[in-house]
């Protein structure tokens, strides 16, 4: 099999591609770096090296791609760019460079990346992308001027998998109406809901990714993929009297998400138990769903968990939890993860007698716990879960669930799968630790013993001081202990947390205390 090397800077979609392709191609351990390219290239030897424009690194992309060429010529390397027009001087220069498999535009479909990965351009399918050369006999030189491309038709392939009692048995190449650039370009998306995947019928499986080039091509710009399921065939696709581009009949029927990079898994441990980070995780939470951000909140304590009890929120779905739907994830069975989620406008329309508080919650507010039956499991029930699938959930989640935020409040316990698995695919991790130096030390410690196990927290983690307040150990002592000029506090306000508790309320929907509220205006600035 062919050997594959990606270089996107962004282990989502690294993730998704190895999974889609596993069977196909051999991955060779990724690149995060531009620096690091040429050499990998040289070391694991890949036939196929897939590239992404804004890979973080300082040194020029196209510099890359040119060294790639002079020394490796027979390879071959896939391109994904950014935002740019036919005619551009990047993609004219790749295509100059025998570059063909070459995916840009705002939007670049994963699927579109399996498709070049698995079948190769040629030059006739890219060569719109040069300038036309045009000899001038007067002055004896070449004259470059844009393609003539309003005349050019396209032909743009969609991959559809054919599921068979939910299993993909087979892909077939499905031809669809021809357009002209043009109509490319200017594409609209209409959104529909997924429908439910039922045995033997035919669905069209796609997936986005955000490529928006960023100003400065030094920094990564953080895209998504995201699976849709359309339950109909291309033939049987409705027409439009709006042709602006190539999908506005598919988009009459087809799910796409339009992912704007925000999509981010956030982690909160505490350095030990008692430190208040629930509390502070779950607010963080709902300050992010009060601005409209569809967010999932996570307590992924299987033992002794706090919000779930302090605002009664299991409901009607007590029985089922995160354990159902990593079984869900197992098995094959996707629909027990939507199962397993309690939605907060379900709660809205409860009639709990803590139906008033729950209509105070933002509606795009969803939460996950583990069930009853889980956290009151012995170990005469043998009740197994597998901890290593809450990747896989993590990624159903944001992809196929279409959440902005999944938070996650894990346990300070580093040799819990759940906990390492968090820390490793977060966005973003926070460590909470309180005024206390036993807390603050032994916060340190886990960080440590998270390194030398072989994850690097470093660039996402932020310390977050739960009650704060004037002592000796200072805001300057923390920093410098911890070797951090950004920490954040919570101020002490104990008595604003205990009534909020005992009320059922999170302390954002019940305190008036604009400290607090500006606590967590930071914590948001940081994500």
């Amino acid at each position: 099999m062919q050997k594959v090397l990606l270089a996107l800077g962004y282990r989502q979609l690294e993730d998704y591609l190895v999974k889609q392709l596993r069977n196909e191609f051999v991955f060779v351990e990724p690149t995060v770096y531009r620096e690091g390219v040429v050499r990998s290239v040289g070391q694991k030897n890949p036939d196929i090296i897939v590239i992404r424009e804004t890979l973080q690194g300082s040194e020029n992309i196209l510099s890359i791609v040119y060294e790639l060429r002079k020394r490796y010529s027979k390879k071959r390397i896939v391109f994904i760019a950014g935002k740019r027009d036919v005619g551009d001087a990047l993609l004219a220069s790749l295509v100059g460079m025998n570059v063909y498999d070459i995916l840009f535009g705002d939007k670049v479909k994963a699927q579109e990346i399996i498709g070049l990965i698995r079948r190769p351009n040629e030059y006739k399918d890219v060569q719109h992308l040069q300038p036309k050369p045009v000899f001038d006999d007067r002055t004896n030189q070449v004259l470059f001027q844009a393609p003539d491309i309003h005349e050019r038709e396209v032909v743009k392939e969609i991959v559809k998998e054919v599921y068979v009692n939910n299993e993909r048995k087979d892909s077939e190449r499905v031809i669809s109406p021809k357009r002209t650039a043009d109509e490319v370009n200017n594409r609209t998306h209409n959104e529909v809901p997924s429908e439910k995947l039922e045995p033997n019928k035919e669905v069209v499986l796609t997936e986005t990714i955000d490529t928006n080039k960023n100003s400065d091509l030094n920094k990564v710009e953080k895209g998504g993929i995201s699976p849709s399921l359309v339950d109909t065939k291309e033939s049987e696709l409705p027409e439009t009297k709006d042709k602006k581009g190539l999908f506005d009949r598919i988009s009459k029927v087809e799910k796409e998400f339009q992912l704007s990079g925000k999509q981010k898994i956030l982690t909160f441990m505490g350095s030990k138990h008692g430190v208040g980070n629930s509390s502070i995780a779950f607010n963080t939470a709902l300050s992010l769903a009060q601005r409209k951000n569809k967010v999932l909140f996570m307590e992924l304590e299987d033992r002794t968990p706090s919000i779930a009890y302090w605002y009664e929120l299991g409901g009607s779905n007590v029985e089922v939890g995160i354990d159902r739907a990593l079984q869900g994830l197992e098995q094959k069975q996707f629909k027990w993860v939507e199962e397993s989620i309690i939605p907060s406008k379900d709660l809205h329309q409860s009639d709990s007698t803590y139906a008033k508080n729950y209509k105070k919650f933002p509606p795009t507010l969803d939460f996950m716990f583990f069930s009853n039956r889980y956290l009151t499991r012995q170990s005469i029930d043998n009740i197994h879960i597998e901890e290593s699938v809450t990747k896989e959930l993590y990624l159903h989640l944001l992809f196929q669930l279409e959440y902005d935020y999944i938070v996650l409040d894990v346990s300070p316990d580093i040799w819990n799968e759940t906990t390492l698995n968090a820390l490793t695919y977060s966005h973003k991790v926070y460590i909470t630790v309180t005024q206390d130096v036993s807390t603050i030390g032994n916060a340190l410690y886990v960080l440590n013993e998270v390194k030398k196990s072989g994850i690097h927290i470093d660039k996402k983690k932020q310390y977050i001081v739960n009650k704060f307040e004037k002592a000796e150990l200072n805001i300057k002592g923390i920093e410098d202990w911890v070797g951090s000029k950004d920490v954040i506090t919570i101020p002490s306000a104990n008595k604003d947390f205990i009534n909020a508790n005992y009320d059922g309320l999170p302390i954002l929907l019940s305190s008036k205390n604009s400290q607090i509220k500006q606590a967590f205006q930071r914590i948001q600035k940081t994500i």
